[in-house]
């Protein structure tokens, strides 16, 4: 059991004890950096991030304390510090990230380290990667190297992974990977989970509605594989019974009858108990979201005349919530949806928007000029290529 031996250590744990707010002022420059080296390898080595960072723009040596935290990152042998360490570097919002992505890429490579710890360097790569996409090539080599890595249950995050790269930065290896992934009992369901939700965002990214059902029944089909391979996989049922039903509505075929209690009962067990992993509430949109696809599902069931526009609009926001991951800009955490969306899928959604807001009562207040105007232009989608 680790023991805190020096006065600083000693001081930040019975900060932390005593739940009281750490501040910058109570340790010196000169404190932080000669017991840097120690705390680096420490369990505090999280703390002693979020302190340095507090004053990271009034220090007199950042490269030094740069130096230190790069070496916790390669060395630390406790997952959740690493995970909090991370954490303190995102928000920070640094200018400068590169040597940081060197630690992470170094640790994520390094076979001493459990792949535990590598998978969460990965993952540290990812999220600098969206801060700034010149970092893309480390979290997808990271990707790579821990894919042959022996049946490990910590690999199953590395799917989530790999689909945010595909879906945010357009990493074109992600599917291969994924299929790769597919491949190892211990990520299996994940891997075909994201697989799945992989196809959906390539419907949304294609230039027709032909093509776009097509993927969103392999999306269906995938989501299927997940469920069949699973113990229990309400999420991954849920979405194959979505994708399948969308697939079948734009092109205006029979959709499959489904059961929809069922359906219910397999949504609110994924809003009220599937939450994140530790480490992963970056990856996920509040849970409550994946609800909404209820009452989208509900109206092909029950036989109602479906507005292709209007559903596959609604489709895009719902998935566009879902798919979202946490990112922070000035100060502030905010949500960033999947990119790609083509124009096809662009104006899709315009249109849709168009078509729902003329059944609502504030469009009873249109003159009949605008609303000429407004028909107009949803009749215009016909003119694009591909429609039918």
């Amino acid at each position: 059991m680790w023991t805190p031996t020096s006065a600083l250590e000693k001081r930040l744990v019975e900060a932390l004890l005593n739940d009281t707010q750490i501040t910058s002022a109570e340790f010196s420059e000169e404190e932080l950096l000669e017991e840097g080296a120690q705390l680096a390898s420490s369990p505090l080595f999280g703390d002693y991030v979020d302190l340095v960072l507090l004053r990271w723009h009034d220090l007199d040596e950042p490269s030094s304390f740069t130096e230190i935290i790069c070496i916790g990152l390669k060395k630390n042998l406790n997952r959740d510090v690493i995970i909090h360490a991370i954490e303190s570097l995102v928000a920070a919002e640094l200018d400068e990230l590169s040597p940081f992505v060197k630690a992470l890429d170094a640790r994520a490579s390094d076979e001493g380290s459990s792949v535990a710890i590598r998978v969460e360097a990965v993952a540290g790569l990812t999220r600098f990667a969206l801060q700034v996409p010149r970092h893309v090539p480390f979290a997808s080599s990271g990707i790579l190297r821990l894919l042959d890595v022996p049946d490990e249950w910590d690999k199953a995050k590395l799917c989530r992974l790999a689909s945010i790269l595909h879906d945010q930065l357009e990493w074109n290896d992600a599917i291969n990977s994924l299929k790769d992934l597919a491949k190892f009992t211990a990520c299996s369901v994940e891997a075909r989970l994201e697989l799945g939700f992989v196809e959906m965002a390539n419907a949304f990214r294609s230039g027709d509605m032909c093509t776009m059902s097509s993927h969103l029944a392999q999306s269906a089909d995938w989501f299927e594989e997940s469920a069949r391979v699973s113990e229990d996989a309400p999420r991954a049922r849920m979405y194959g019974s979505v994708a399948r039903t969308l697939a079948s509505a734009l092109i205006s075929e029979e959709p499959p009858k489904l059961d929809l209690v069922a359906l219910n009962e397999d949504a609110q067990w994924v809003a009220h108990y599937q939450g994140p992993r530790a480490g992963a509430h970056w990856l996920s949109s509040p849970p409550e979201a994946e609800l909404e696809w209820l009452p989208l599902i509900h109206k092909p069931q029950d036989g109602q005349d479906t507005d292709k526009l209007e559903l596959l609009s609604s489709a895009m926001l719902i998935f566009e919530k879902v798919r979202s991951v946490c990112l922070q800009k000035n100060g502030e955490k905010k949500y960033r949806p999947p990119q790609g969306i083509s124009n096809f899928a662009e104006k899709c959604l315009t249109q849709g928007a168009m078509s729902r807001f003329l059944k609502t009562d504030a469009a009873q207040n249109l003159t009949s000029t605008g609303r000429t105007r407004l028909i107009a232009n949803i009749s215009n989608l016909e003119a694009l290529p591909g429609k039918h």
